[in-house]
């Protein structure tokens, strides 16, 4: 379905060791409940994780890149090895000598391609598997080359600390949103900087107006607001590393033991979304992150209606816009509603502030 579009990306790398969406907004749009059928595109995996907090009858993994799924395959086998302090160790959320040993333990239970891949790629075990993905080495280089010559690591972590709205807004134009940042950001979320140290520069051939204005308004509105202070997303990019105060959903301590009881009902599949649709059709919810950014309008709506075509009544799909507006109901209206109310409140409260929004569907 999007071959042709997708025929000069690079999928031989682990382009995200993380996912980059908010797994809460997500949990909330979607609101799957006990025995959905849920098809999420996998990424780095974690989505797909959160969403088995849901008690789902299944949540099937998508991907077209084979080392992604090897990311997510090491990450189940993991999780399903080990118990929550082991894996935060394992997997690189917290600090830990034995990586390369608890890998031997859990190896044997990997497929056997997922098993050679790791074999051979042992030194992002011992790193720490979610620190070493191109986006995550793209943050890295952010923080070490660009952030500490205009902000210091105590402005850093005054960003974070605990103020009112107005302290928030009054730090952030009068200290944060100086000149020489504006100027960095713009030149470091560019389309050259992004295209070559970050997202694949295919992803961003469909772009209308300037990428780095469009990043840039996105983060002056966000870290302007309390929000912020809770933002785990900003605290990696900003530290490279996580915090107990600040992870990710389905590895926070309320939600891991309930993803593990429920790991065994992850599936994971190779191929385009069409692939995936023709073997597991009437799924109930949908997390497509921000694949229709990738697409042009005429392969959006080929999709989009395949999507609608084969999914179960009253399917619910989720996605996000980043920099090109995209919403199935635009282009399928007879077969399908926005939730605008839901999704523009859940926008205000996206984690991931640099998506422009998060679009909730729903199939009539």
């Amino acid at each position: 379905m999007a071959e042709k579009q997708l025929e000069n990306v690079n999928f031989e790398l682990i382009r995200y060791a993380n996912c980059w969406e908010d797994a809460d907004v997500l949990l909330k749009g979607l609101s799957p409940d006990s025995g959905s059928r849920i098809m999420s595109i996998a990424s780095a995996g974690d989505n797909s994780f959160s969403l088995l907090t849901c008690n789902p009858t299944e949540v099937i993994a998508v991907d077209i890149s084979l080392p992604q799924l090897f990311l997510v395959q090491l990450k189940k086998v993991a999780i399903q090895q080990l118990d929550r302090t082991n894996y935060m160790g394992f997997i690189g959320f917290s600090p830990i000598e034995n990586r390369k040993e608890m890998y031997s333990e859990i190896r044997l239970y990997l497929p056997k391609d997922c098993r050679g891949y790791w074999d051979q790629n042992e030194a992002a075990i011992s790193e720490g598997v979610i620190n070493t993905g191109k986006f995550e080495r793209y943050f890295q280089l952010f923080k070490k080359e660009y952030l500490h010559p205009i902000h210091s690591q105590e402005t850093v972590n005054e960003l974070f600390r605990t103020k009112s709205e107005e302290e928030q807004r009054n730090f952030h134009d009068t200290i944060w949103h100086n000149e020489a940042w504006k100027k960095m950001y713009r030149f470091f979320f560019g389309e050259q900087m992004m295209g070559s140290q970050g997202r694949d520069p295919e992803f961003l051939k469909h772009v209308e107006g300037s990428v780095p204005d469009l990043i840039l308004a996105q983060e002056a509105a966000h870290l302007r607001k309390v929000l912020v202070q809770k933002n785990y997303f900003l605290y990696y990019i900003l530290n490279n590393r996580f915090d107990q105060n600040y992870l990710p959903h389905y590895v926070r301590p309320e939600n891991y033991d309930r993803v593990k009881a429920n790991i065994h009902r992850l599936n994971i599949h190779h191929g385009l979304l069409d692939s995936a649709l023709n073997v597991y059709s009437n799924c109930t919810h949908f997390n497509l992150s921000d694949i229709f950014e990738y697409m042009d309008l005429e392969l959006f709506k080929k999709v989009s209606g395949e999507i609608l075509r084969q999914s179960a009544r009253h399917a619910k799909i989720a996605y996000w816009n980043l920099m090109i507006p995209r919403e199935i109901s635009s282009v399928h209206a007879d077969k399908v509603e926005n939730l605008t109310a839901l999704s523009e409140s859940l926008t205000a409260t996206d984690m991931g502030y640099f998506y422009r929004a998060f679009k909730i569907d729903q199939k009539k």
